[in-house]
């Protein structure tokens, strides 16, 4: 299999990622739930208020880590997605299959998106376009584990 269909694959069954923003030369990581379109641009939903929010709305060049598998004494082998890219808010407003595949992927209801449609639940959307793909797969390439995902 091909590292852009494994990043596929592994980005589709995992659901939350690290977010790396950072301003004024002060990094800041957190955790948030995400979903991948076909794309491979990721969707996630935070306040304004948050570290992360307000990076971004600075500078908006950030960096994901995506845990796929951790080396275990069962399973020798380490998996990850690292991902840099631009980063924007999108707000309360979603294309439809987006908000959609979103819930879907996250166990939320139709109720969560009309919520954010309306500002009741504060939420906004972001988008980070990736400009690169790192996958790290010690299991099935594991000659060369590093490989770059051309997009």
């Amino acid at each position: 299999m091909q590292a852009e269909d494994l990043v596929r694959q592994y980005a589709e069954q995992i659901k939350i990622m690290q977010l790396a923003t950072s301003v004024s030369d002060q990094p800041w990581a957190c955790t948030v739930h995400y979903y991948s379109d076909k794309d491979l641009n990721l969707y996630w939903v935070s306040t304004l208020e948050r570290k992360h929010s307000q990076d971004i709305a600075q500078n908006p060049k950030v960096a994901t880590a995506i845990l796929v598998h951790e080396n275990t004494p069962e399973e020798h082998y380490v998996i990850g997605i690292s991902i840099q890219g631009k980063a924007e808010l999108i707000g309360e407003q979603v294309p439809e299959q987006i908000g959609q595949s979103y819930i879907q992927k996250l166990g939320r209801d139709d109720k969560f998106l009309a919520d954010i449609a309306s500002g009741k639940n504060p939420h906004k959307f972001y988008r980070l376009t990736p400009s690169k793909i790192i996958l790290f797969d010690s299991k099935n390439f594991p000659d060369n584990p590093r490989q770059e995902v051309v997009i």
